[in-house]
């Protein structure tokens, strides 16, 4: 398995690439500058330095390799930072449509489930950004024909709990939660999962 990595320098990248080389994995980590990147070698890990939001670039590296993980998210629940979940999503399709690459796994919010509690529906009048961009995102997605996957989550922490309840169309029972490690070992998982292609499944860890 040859896997590009969108946002491989994040808190939650950097543990999908971990997770990733653990499961013997070649991955590409695209990064935005040298700086950027990954503080370690492995003979399986390679390093592309440019916009996850050009097409042209993403072409480049999208070439014989089979999958492409995406964690990538505003830092700030604003109109500008928040574009990047669709701008990214627009330049994935364009580039995997020349290259043959089909599968697609990006990281979403829990709030575009339909099913809210209050707390949900409040979050959603207070960050309508994060809302609309993940929702064009995953409409992107869905329309472009490839086998994607999106991890739809609530709240991330930052504690060691790697399991995870994953469910389709909806967050597991009091998953509001989940770690950063659980989400990544979810995508890594999921890749070769053909149950987990074209949908959308919330993802919590699992009660300590």
């Amino acid at each position: 398995m040859k896997l590009v990595l969108l946002g491989a320098n994040g808190r939650t990248g950097a543990l999908v690439l971990k997770a990733a080389l653990a499961k013997d994995m070649d991955v590409t980590a695209v990064v935005r500058s040298a700086e950027s990147a990954p503080d370690f070698q492995h003979s399986k890990l390679h390093v592309a330095v440019g916009d996850p939001c050009d097409p042209v670039f993403l072409k480049s590296v999208f070439r014989d390799h089979d999958a492409v993980v995406s964690t990538l998210g505003g830092r700030l629940p604003t109109k500008a930072a928040t574009s990047v979940y669709y701008r990214s999503a627009q330049a994935i399709v364009d580039a995997a449509s020349t290259t043959g690459l089909k599968r697609v796994l990006v990281t979403s919010t829990a709030l575009l489930f339909a099913d809210q509690k209050p707390l949900g529906r409040l979050l959603r009048i207070l960050v309508p950004h994060v809302v609309r961009s993940a929702e064009r995102m995953e409409g992107i997605l869905q329309r472009s024909g490839l086998d994607w996957t999106s991890a739809r989550v609530g709240f991330l922490n930052d504690t060691r709990v790697a399991t995870y309840r994953a469910q389709k169309d909806t967050l597991p029972e009091n998953g509001t939660a989940v770690s950063r490690l659980a989400l990544a070992h979810f995508l890594v998982d999921a890749i070769s999962d053909p149950e987990t292609k074209r949908a959308a499944y919330g993802v919590s860890q699992t009660p300590t």
